[in-house]
């Protein structure tokens, strides 16, 4: 019997399993796929190997930089300033620099000082004091409904899928410190980094060193759960694992299919993703970033990854949060790239695909609506002896590989401590 099995070797259960072998816990790490590191794992583009979706570090990514710095990778950290744009009415707008609110042609005076006077509200306000308020709610109140119908309704129908009336304001608050919190003293853009090969590194690394303490099985999903006297009995890849406790990392509701003898509910609604990485035949006058507020669009955010780490190739991916039933979410790749080639052909003009890999989840992230808090407060209560981490327990804090490193970190402290007190599942 192991005394505890995490299911997912994403970031969060890549963290879970590690924290419990050096907690002295003997543990099984179950993955689904073929590789660890879940959506940081890197594929094939133009003969160099690229992470599936866009991922950079940023200066307050604190449990993935020291992370890093464990597993001796801090030297092929690569840092660079970044900018950003809008994009909508046809053209590009620069967003990086104060002066260039200034220069925003759809703000009139009146939205600009509205925008400063909601953004300098955002630094004095906590996220917890925002739950169960919609962000329609808050962005109104402090920034106006000009700014409000202008930029943040769609950029959060952009980043959110749903309704801004239903966006959580404690986790689009969240979102804005975080963006702030990247604006380093002397420099006008972002500050962001980039580990040198792709994320995949620091995940080999990671396996590696769960192998002198851990059991890692790949290619292993999670079919079954069943409760037993001592503790659970996990059913996967034709075998039964028995443990004491379980980490899932999964998203929710997929883990509420698993329970045999017991029942798990979870109202959590999740967002899919369609995203594209192309490598171009020439590089494009664009910023890193650039959100797409032009109406007609499919592709929703445009990130030009040749300005961030070293690259021979021009990449740059297209993107778009997509609702779980969405036709790209399940379309062919190659339908995928034509779209987003097309959408990028408007913004820049004439340019030739080198290379392209299209990757596809229906549960990239779960929906953070302004009932989220209401409906995962108590999960880590609600079965003895599981726990759960990953993108579903880190309201409201942005979703980003350092907070789920974080929470697999907390879950692994919670299995720890009910190890050591000797409580069983029942």
């Amino acid at each position: 019997m192991y005394d505890a099995v995490v299911l997912g070797g994403g970031y969060s259960g890549l963290a879970a399993a590690r924290s419990l072998m050096r907690g002295g816990a003997g543990s099984l790490l179950l993955e689904a796929s073929g590789g660890l590191g879940g959506a940081g794992r890197c594929g094939p583009v133009a003969g160099e190997s690229v992470e599936w979706f866009y991922h950079h570090i940023k200066p307050h990514d604190t449990e993935l930089l020291e992370l890093i710095g464990e597993m001796g990778l801090t030297g092929s950290l690569l840092w660079q300033e970044t900018s950003m744009a809008f994009y909508l009415e046809g053209r590009l707008y620069p967003f990086s620099r104060p002066q260039d609110l200034l220069r925003f042609a759809p703000f009139n005076l009146a939205d600009k000082l509205r925008f400063c006077a909601g953004m300098l509200s955002s630094r004095f306000t906590q996220s917890q004091n925002l739950t169960g308020m919609s962000a329609k709610d808050w962005i109104v109140r402090h920034w106006g409904q000009s700014v409000y119908h202008k930029m943040m309704a769609p950029m959060m129908r952009n980043k959110f899928g749903i309704p801004p009336e239903r966006v959580c304001a404690g986790f689009l608050h969240g979102r804005i410190k975080g963006l702030a919190a990247t604006k380093a003293k002397g420099v006008s853009g972002e500050m962001l980094g980039y580990l040198d090969g792709g994320l995949d590194r620091l995940a080999r690394r990671l396996g590696d060193e769960l192998t002198q303490g851990a059991d890692v099985r790949l290619n292993s999903p999670a079919t079954a759960l069943e409760r037993t006297k001592d503790g659970y009995l996990v059913h996967a890849g034709g075998q039964s694992h028995a443990a004491r406790v379980v980490i899932n990392t999964l998203p929710l509701n997929r883990f509420a299919l698993l329970p045999v003898n017991f029942s798990f509910e979870s109202r959590v609604k999740y967002q899919g993703v369609a995203c594209a990485l192309m490598a171009l035949d020439r590089t494009l006058e664009l910023p890193y970033w650039t959100n797409i507020l032009e109406p007609g669009f499919s592709s929703k955010v445009v990130v030009n990854q040749s300005l961030l780490g070293h690259h021979r190739a021009n990449l740059v991916y297209c993107s778009a949060y997509l609702a779980d039933e969405h036709p790209l979410i399940t379309a062919p790749a190659n339908q995928v790239r034509d779209t987003y080639l097309k959408d990028l052909r408007a913004m820049v003009g004439p340019v030739e695909l080198v290379d392209c890999l299209v990757t596809q989840s229906p549960v990239a992230t779960p929906v953070f609506d302004v009932d989220y808090h209401q409906q995962t407060h108590d999960l880590q209560n609600r079965l003895p002896g599981v726990f759960f981490a990953g993108n579903a327990t880190i309201y409201p804090h942005s979703r980003t590989i350092s907070s789920v490193i974080c929470s697999g970190r907390r879950a692994a402290g919670m299995a720890l401590e009910r190890l050591a007190s000797g409580s069983r599942a029942a």
